[in-house]
């Protein structure tokens, strides 16, 4: 089983699936309080703090910073749930990226 199809979270970038674990409000709450000086910078650390494979997920946020915010906000959307979040509507990156 790889660690995406055991991750609580699923998010899917074009054909890439990204596993995550579930935050706790806690860890939220000190990113977003205490532990970051702006919103982007506290999703970030959010999502890389949650991803459980951190080098795909730190190159993917490295070469598409814009969808840190969008991936942070669904782990917040589903923090305690468990639920499953698809992004989907995110084109395929051109041959040879």
């Amino acid at each position: 089983m790889t660690k995406q199809e055991e991750a609580p979270i699923t998010i899917r970038v074009g054909e890439e699936r990204y596993g995550f674990r579930v935050p706790g409000h806690a860890e939220i709450k000190f990113y977003y309080d205490t532990g970051s000086e702006s919103l982007y910078e506290a999703s970030r650390n959010l999502v890389m703090t949650c991803a459980l494979e951190k080098q795909a997920i730190k190159k993917l946020i490295d070469a598409k910073p814009a969808l840190v915010p969008q991936i942070a906000v669904n782990l917040m959307r589903v923090a305690g749930t468990g639920l499953e979040v698809k992004l989907e509507n995110f084109p395929k990156p051109a041959a040879g990226n």
